[in-house]
């Protein structure tokens, strides 16, 4: 699991919320949430999954935008929250690395 990009193939965020139940994506809100847009566009053919777009403040990066599969995860879930929580803190230390 990974940070995406505004500029990732949707394909491979829309597998990440398949496979993890949500994917976060870094970015403003005029980058992020468009390709969030294109992701749930992208994910209502998938009849299993029911995505949302939401938002969470992370320590190291500031914020992360989600698509959040409800299926999987309610938006207030602690689990969610911690695993987005470790994406900020990978994501963090590969920016150290460089």
């Amino acid at each position: 699991m990974r940070v995406f990009q505004p500029y990732d193939d949707v394909d491979l965020i829309v597998e990440a919320v398949e496979h993890h139940g949500f994917a976060a994506i870094e970015g403003t809100k005029s980058s992020a949430v468009p390709c969030c847009n294109k992701v749930l566009m992208a994910l209502t053919n998938v009849p299993h999954i029911s995505a949302v777009v939401s938002y969470q403040n992370v320590r190291q990066s500031g914020y992360f935008y989600l698509v959040v599969d409800t299926e999987v995860f309610a938006l207030d879930d602690r689990e969610l929250k911690r695993h987005v929580d470790d994406l900020d803190q990978i994501q963090s230390r590969q920016w150290d690395d460089h």
